[in-house]
Protein backbone atom coordinates (compact mmCIF):
# COMPACT_ATOMS: atom_id res chain seq x y z
CA UNK A 1 0.00 0.00 0.00
CA UNK A 2 2.73 2.48 0.99
CA UNK A 3 4.80 1.62 -2.09
CA UNK A 4 1.80 2.25 -4.33
CA UNK A 5 1.21 5.59 -2.63
CA UNK A 6 4.86 6.53 -3.22
CA UNK A 7 4.45 5.85 -6.95
CA UNK A 8 1.32 8.01 -6.99
CA UNK A 9 3.11 10.90 -5.29
CA UNK A 10 6.00 10.69 -7.78
CA UNK A 11 3.47 11.14 -10.60
CA UNK A 12 1.79 13.96 -8.68
CA UNK A 13 5.12 15.78 -8.31
CA UNK A 14 5.77 15.39 -12.05
CA UNK A 15 2.38 16.92 -12.87
CA UNK A 16 2.80 19.77 -10.38
CA UNK A 17 6.29 20.55 -11.70
CA UNK A 18 4.92 20.72 -15.24
CA UNK A 19 2.14 23.05 -14.09
CA UNK A 20 4.61 25.37 -12.38
CA UNK A 21 6.90 25.38 -15.42
CA UNK A 22 3.96 26.48 -17.59
CA UNK A 23 2.49 29.05 -15.20
CA UNK A 24 3.48 31.84 -17.61
CA UNK A 25 2.41 30.03 -20.79
CA UNK A 26 -0.50 31.73 -22.55
CA UNK A 27 -3.71 29.70 -22.41
CA UNK A 28 -2.10 26.78 -20.58
CA UNK A 29 -4.50 24.55 -18.65
CA UNK A 30 -3.26 22.83 -15.52
CA UNK A 31 -3.42 19.09 -14.91
CA UNK A 32 -4.62 17.30 -11.80
CA UNK A 33 -3.81 13.80 -10.60
CA UNK A 34 -6.99 11.84 -9.88
CA UNK A 35 -6.60 9.00 -7.41
CA UNK A 36 -8.90 6.21 -6.37
CA UNK A 37 -9.82 6.17 -2.67
CA UNK A 38 -8.50 3.52 -0.29
CA UNK A 39 -11.15 0.90 0.37
CA UNK A 40 -14.44 2.79 0.44
CA UNK A 41 -15.81 -0.06 2.53
CA UNK A 42 -13.58 1.00 5.45
CA UNK A 43 -14.97 4.54 5.40
CA UNK A 44 -18.50 3.17 5.10
CA UNK A 45 -18.05 0.98 8.19
CA UNK A 46 -16.62 3.88 10.20
CA UNK A 47 -19.49 6.18 9.22
CA UNK A 48 -22.05 3.49 10.11
CA UNK A 49 -20.64 3.40 13.65
CA UNK A 50 -20.63 7.17 14.01
CA UNK A 51 -23.75 8.78 15.56
CA UNK A 52 -23.13 12.12 13.81
CA UNK A 53 -23.96 11.02 10.28
CA UNK A 54 -26.53 12.64 8.08
CA UNK A 55 -27.52 14.36 4.90
CA UNK A 56 -27.42 17.98 6.05
CA UNK A 57 -23.96 19.36 6.87
CA UNK A 58 -23.35 21.96 9.53
CA UNK A 59 -21.95 25.19 8.07
CA UNK A 60 -23.46 24.66 4.62
CA UNK A 61 -21.83 24.18 1.24
CA UNK A 62 -20.40 26.58 -1.32
CA UNK A 63 -21.47 26.34 -4.98
CA UNK A 64 -20.57 28.72 -7.80
CA UNK A 65 -21.01 28.65 -11.59
CA UNK A 66 -17.81 28.74 -13.67
CA UNK A 67 -17.62 28.13 -17.41
CA UNK A 68 -20.82 26.07 -17.65
CA UNK A 69 -19.97 24.02 -14.56
CA UNK A 70 -20.82 24.16 -10.87
CA UNK A 71 -17.76 24.34 -8.63
CA UNK A 72 -18.78 22.72 -5.35
CA UNK A 73 -17.02 22.81 -1.98
CA UNK A 74 -18.61 20.96 0.93
CA UNK A 75 -16.54 22.72 3.62
CA UNK A 76 -15.17 19.66 5.36
CA UNK A 77 -18.15 17.38 4.72
CA UNK A 78 -18.02 14.54 2.22
CA UNK A 79 -19.95 14.40 -1.05
CA UNK A 80 -20.86 10.86 -2.12
CA UNK A 81 -20.08 9.83 -5.71
CA UNK A 82 -21.04 6.70 -7.63
CA UNK A 83 -17.95 5.60 -9.59
CA UNK A 84 -17.08 2.50 -11.65
CA UNK A 85 -15.15 1.27 -8.58
CA UNK A 86 -18.02 1.84 -6.18
CA UNK A 87 -18.76 4.73 -3.85
CA UNK A 88 -16.20 7.51 -3.49
CA UNK A 89 -16.06 10.57 -1.25
CA UNK A 90 -14.87 14.10 -1.94
CA UNK A 91 -14.92 17.54 -0.33
CA UNK A 92 -14.92 19.39 -3.66
CA UNK A 93 -15.94 18.70 -7.24
CA UNK A 94 -16.66 20.33 -10.60
CA UNK A 95 -20.19 19.31 -11.58
CA UNK A 96 -21.93 19.13 -14.95
CA UNK A 97 -24.82 17.21 -16.53
CA UNK A 98 -24.33 14.17 -18.78
CA UNK A 99 -26.29 13.27 -21.91
CA UNK A 100 -28.96 11.53 -19.83
CA UNK A 101 -29.53 14.60 -17.67
CA UNK A 102 -27.84 13.28 -14.53
CA UNK A 103 -25.67 15.43 -12.28
CA UNK A 104 -22.09 14.16 -12.61
CA UNK A 105 -18.53 15.28 -12.01
CA UNK A 106 -16.41 16.30 -15.00
CA UNK A 107 -14.80 12.85 -14.68
CA UNK A 108 -18.20 11.24 -15.30
CA UNK A 109 -18.91 10.02 -11.75
CA UNK A 110 -22.53 10.29 -10.63
CA UNK A 111 -23.42 12.59 -7.72
CA UNK A 112 -25.64 10.80 -5.22
CA UNK A 113 -28.59 12.32 -3.43
CA UNK A 114 -30.99 10.99 -0.82
CA UNK A 115 -32.82 9.10 -3.59
CA UNK A 116 -29.75 7.92 -5.51
CA UNK A 117 -28.50 9.43 -8.76
CA UNK A 118 -29.80 12.96 -9.32
CA UNK A 119 -31.53 13.75 -12.63
CA UNK A 120 -31.80 17.50 -13.28
CA UNK A 121 -32.04 17.96 -17.06
CA UNK A 122 -29.88 20.97 -17.89
CA UNK A 123 -26.86 22.39 -16.03
CA UNK A 124 -28.07 25.96 -16.60
CA UNK A 125 -31.25 25.22 -14.64
CA UNK A 126 -29.48 23.70 -11.62
CA UNK A 127 -29.22 25.49 -8.28
CA UNK A 128 -27.69 24.15 -5.06
CA UNK A 129 -28.57 25.77 -1.75
CA UNK A 130 -26.24 25.90 1.25
CA UNK A 131 -27.92 22.89 2.86
CA UNK A 132 -27.27 20.65 -0.14
CA UNK A 133 -30.72 21.00 -1.68
CA UNK A 134 -30.75 20.45 -5.44
CA UNK A 135 -33.18 22.50 -7.55
CA UNK A 136 -33.98 22.37 -11.27
CA UNK A 137 -35.84 25.33 -12.79
CA UNK A 138 -36.66 26.46 -9.27
CA UNK A 139 -38.24 23.17 -8.17
CA UNK A 140 -36.68 20.88 -5.53
CA UNK A 141 -35.33 17.66 -7.02
CA UNK A 142 -33.25 15.98 -4.32
CA UNK A 143 -30.71 16.65 -1.59
CA UNK A 144 -27.02 15.81 -1.79
CA UNK A 145 -25.70 12.97 0.33
CA UNK A 146 -23.23 14.72 2.62
CA UNK A 147 -21.51 13.12 5.59
CA UNK A 148 -20.35 15.16 8.56
CA UNK A 149 -16.66 15.33 9.41
CA UNK A 150 -16.92 13.48 12.78
CA UNK A 151 -17.62 10.32 10.76
CA UNK A 152 -14.03 10.40 9.51
CA UNK A 153 -11.08 9.26 11.61
CA UNK A 154 -8.42 10.98 9.50
CA UNK A 155 -7.09 11.69 6.05
CA UNK A 156 -5.62 8.85 4.03
CA UNK A 157 -2.85 10.42 1.94
CA UNK A 158 -1.36 7.06 1.06
CA UNK A 159 -2.79 3.78 -0.17
CA UNK A 160 -4.51 5.43 -3.12
CA UNK A 161 -4.36 4.24 -6.70
CA UNK A 162 -3.63 6.55 -9.61
CA UNK A 163 -6.73 6.67 -11.81
CA UNK A 164 -5.89 9.38 -14.34
CA UNK A 165 -4.45 12.82 -14.96
CA UNK A 166 -7.22 15.27 -15.82
CA UNK A 167 -6.98 18.78 -17.23
CA UNK A 168 -8.82 21.73 -15.67
CA UNK A 169 -10.31 23.99 -18.34
CA UNK A 170 -11.27 26.82 -16.00
CA UNK A 171 -10.79 30.20 -17.71
CA UNK A 172 -7.48 31.95 -17.06
CA UNK A 173 -7.26 35.70 -16.49
CA UNK A 174 -7.40 37.89 -19.59
CA UNK A 175 -4.56 40.36 -20.02
CA UNK A 176 -4.58 43.26 -22.47
CA UNK A 177 -1.61 43.50 -24.85
CA UNK A 178 -2.90 45.87 -27.53
CA UNK A 179 -1.26 43.69 -30.20
CA UNK A 180 -3.41 43.11 -33.31
CA UNK A 181 -2.66 39.39 -33.62
CA UNK A 182 -3.15 38.59 -29.93
CA UNK A 183 -6.54 36.93 -29.46
CA UNK A 184 -8.32 35.54 -26.42
CA UNK A 185 -11.53 33.55 -26.11
CA UNK A 186 -13.72 34.81 -23.30
CA UNK A 187 -15.81 31.77 -22.45
CA UNK A 188 -15.67 28.17 -23.64
CA UNK A 189 -14.15 27.05 -26.93
CA UNK A 190 -10.90 26.57 -28.85
CA UNK A 191 -9.05 27.98 -31.83
CA UNK A 192 -8.36 25.44 -34.60
CA UNK A 193 -4.86 25.06 -36.06
CA UNK A 194 -3.24 22.66 -38.50
CA UNK A 195 -0.31 20.63 -37.15
CA UNK A 196 1.40 17.91 -39.20
CA UNK A 197 -1.64 17.83 -41.47
CA UNK A 198 -4.07 17.21 -38.60
CA UNK A 199 -6.52 19.59 -36.96
CA UNK A 200 -5.56 20.49 -33.42
CA UNK A 201 -7.06 22.83 -30.83
CA UNK A 202 -5.62 25.52 -28.57
CA UNK A 203 -6.55 28.33 -26.19
CA UNK A 204 -3.29 30.17 -26.89
CA UNK A 205 -4.10 33.06 -29.23
CA UNK A 206 -0.62 34.61 -29.50
CA UNK A 207 -0.54 34.45 -33.31
CA UNK A 208 1.98 35.73 -35.87
CA UNK A 209 2.29 36.00 -39.66
CA UNK A 210 4.60 33.29 -41.01
CA UNK A 211 7.14 33.76 -43.83
CA UNK A 212 4.49 32.90 -46.44
CA UNK A 213 1.96 35.40 -45.10
CA UNK A 214 -0.32 32.98 -43.25
CA UNK A 215 -1.71 33.46 -39.75
CA UNK A 216 0.03 30.92 -37.50
CA UNK A 217 1.03 30.09 -33.96
CA UNK A 218 4.48 31.03 -32.67
CA UNK A 219 5.45 27.37 -33.24
CA UNK A 220 4.57 27.61 -36.94
CA UNK A 221 1.19 25.86 -36.97
CA UNK A 222 -1.27 27.61 -39.28
CA UNK A 223 -4.54 28.92 -37.90
CA UNK A 224 -7.62 27.48 -39.62
CA UNK A 225 -10.54 29.58 -40.87
CA UNK A 226 -13.84 28.67 -42.53
CA UNK A 227 -12.05 28.75 -45.91
CA UNK A 228 -8.91 26.90 -44.82
CA UNK A 229 -5.55 28.35 -43.81
CA UNK A 230 -5.89 32.11 -43.28
CA UNK A 231 -3.70 34.17 -45.60
CA UNK A 232 -3.08 37.70 -44.30
CA UNK A 233 0.01 38.90 -46.16
CA UNK A 234 0.67 42.59 -45.53
CA UNK A 235 -2.98 43.46 -44.84
CA UNK A 236 -4.07 45.34 -41.73
CA UNK A 237 -6.86 43.33 -40.16
CA UNK A 238 -9.56 43.70 -37.54
CA UNK A 239 -11.05 40.68 -35.83
CA UNK A 240 -14.59 40.96 -34.50
CA UNK A 241 -15.93 39.28 -31.37
CA UNK A 242 -17.57 36.54 -33.48
CA UNK A 243 -14.21 35.68 -35.09
CA UNK A 244 -14.84 37.40 -38.42
CA UNK A 245 -11.71 38.91 -39.98
CA UNK A 246 -11.90 42.16 -41.95
CA UNK A 247 -9.38 44.20 -43.90
CA UNK A 248 -10.98 47.61 -43.87
CA UNK A 249 -14.58 46.97 -45.03
CA UNK A 250 -13.63 43.78 -46.87
CA UNK A 251 -14.60 40.49 -45.26
CA UNK A 252 -11.53 38.25 -45.26
CA UNK A 253 -12.38 35.03 -43.44
CA UNK A 254 -13.65 33.80 -40.10
CA UNK A 255 -11.66 31.95 -37.48
CA UNK A 256 -12.72 28.34 -37.11
CA UNK A 257 -13.54 27.89 -33.44
CA UNK A 258 -15.20 24.93 -31.77
CA UNK A 259 -16.73 23.95 -28.45
CA UNK A 260 -16.46 20.36 -27.19
CA UNK A 261 -19.17 18.39 -25.44
CA UNK A 262 -16.58 16.93 -23.06
CA UNK A 263 -13.46 19.13 -23.01
CA UNK A 264 -12.09 17.20 -20.05
CA UNK A 265 -11.52 14.25 -22.43
CA UNK A 266 -9.24 16.22 -24.76
CA UNK A 267 -5.67 14.93 -24.89
CA UNK A 268 -2.58 17.13 -24.77
CA UNK A 269 -0.17 16.57 -27.67
CA UNK A 270 2.49 19.19 -26.88
CA UNK A 271 3.05 22.79 -28.00
CA UNK A 272 -0.05 23.81 -26.01
CA UNK A 273 -2.26 21.86 -28.44
CA UNK A 274 -5.04 19.31 -27.89
CA UNK A 275 -6.57 16.52 -29.92
CA UNK A 276 -10.00 14.93 -29.61
CA UNK A 277 -10.31 11.15 -29.46
CA UNK A 278 -13.27 8.85 -29.98
CA UNK A 279 -16.77 10.29 -29.94
CA UNK A 280 -15.92 13.60 -28.27
CA UNK A 281 -17.94 15.68 -30.72
CA UNK A 282 -17.63 19.43 -31.12
CA UNK A 283 -19.94 22.23 -32.18
CA UNK A 284 -18.89 25.04 -34.51
CA UNK A 285 -18.59 28.36 -32.72
CA UNK A 286 -17.86 29.26 -29.13
CA UNK A 287 -19.92 30.05 -26.06
CA UNK A 288 -18.40 33.48 -25.61
CA UNK A 289 -16.51 36.02 -27.68
CA UNK A 290 -13.12 36.71 -29.23
CA UNK A 291 -11.18 39.66 -27.83
CA UNK A 292 -8.54 41.22 -30.09
CA UNK A 293 -5.50 42.66 -28.32
CA UNK A 294 -5.88 40.30 -25.36
CA UNK A 295 -4.29 37.03 -24.27
CA UNK A 296 -5.53 34.42 -21.82
CA UNK A 297 -3.08 33.66 -19.03
CA UNK A 298 -2.66 30.14 -17.67
CA UNK A 299 -5.07 28.99 -14.97
CA UNK A 300 -2.17 27.98 -12.73
CA UNK A 301 -1.80 29.44 -9.24
CA UNK A 302 1.95 28.99 -8.81
CA UNK A 303 1.87 29.51 -5.03
CA UNK A 304 -0.86 26.91 -4.57
CA UNK A 305 1.01 24.46 -6.78
CA UNK A 306 4.17 24.93 -4.69
CA UNK A 307 2.19 24.19 -1.53
CA UNK A 308 0.73 21.07 -3.19
CA UNK A 309 4.23 19.98 -4.17
CA UNK A 310 5.49 20.32 -0.60
CA UNK A 311 2.52 18.24 0.56
CA UNK A 312 3.30 15.58 -2.06
CA UNK A 313 6.94 15.43 -0.93
CA UNK A 314 5.90 15.02 2.71
CA UNK A 315 3.40 12.31 1.80
CA UNK A 316 6.10 10.50 -0.15
CA UNK A 317 8.51 10.72 2.79
CA UNK A 318 5.86 9.43 5.21
CA UNK A 319 5.16 6.40 3.03
CA UNK A 320 8.89 5.86 2.59
CA UNK A 321 9.25 5.61 6.36
CA UNK A 322 6.43 3.06 6.43
CA UNK A 323 8.22 0.93 3.83
CA UNK A 324 11.48 1.19 5.80
CA UNK A 325 9.78 0.22 9.05
CA UNK A 326 8.04 -2.72 7.38
CA UNK A 327 11.36 -3.89 5.96
CA UNK A 328 12.95 -3.73 9.42
CA UNK A 329 10.08 -5.72 10.93
CA UNK A 330 10.42 -8.40 8.26
CA UNK A 331 14.17 -8.52 8.79
CA UNK A 332 13.72 -8.97 12.51
CA UNK A 333 11.11 -11.67 11.97
CA UNK A 334 13.43 -13.60 9.66
CA UNK A 335 16.27 -13.38 12.18
CA UNK A 336 14.03 -14.51 15.07
CA UNK A 337 12.73 -17.46 13.07
CA UNK A 338 16.30 -18.36 12.15
CA UNK A 339 17.21 -18.72 15.83
CA UNK A 340 14.34 -21.06 16.60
Amino acid sequence: MAAGAMATEVKRVDVLANNIANADTNGYKGDRVITGPFKEVLISIINDKCPDRGLVPRGGISASAEGGRIMLETRGRFLVLDTPRGKSYSTEAALTVNNEGYLVTTSGNYVLGANGRIQVGDIQSVYLDQNGGVYSNGYPVDRLQLFSAPGVIGTLNGGSALNSVNTSFIQGNLKETGRTLDLAIKGEGFFCVRAQGEERYTRDGSFVIDTEGYLSTVDGFRVVGDMGDIYIGDEDIDIHTNGEIYSGDLFWDRLKMVTFDRPEELRKVGDNLYTADGDNNYRYGIEGEVLQGFLEASNINAVKEMVNMITAFRTYEANQRVVTAYDEVLGKAVNEIGRV
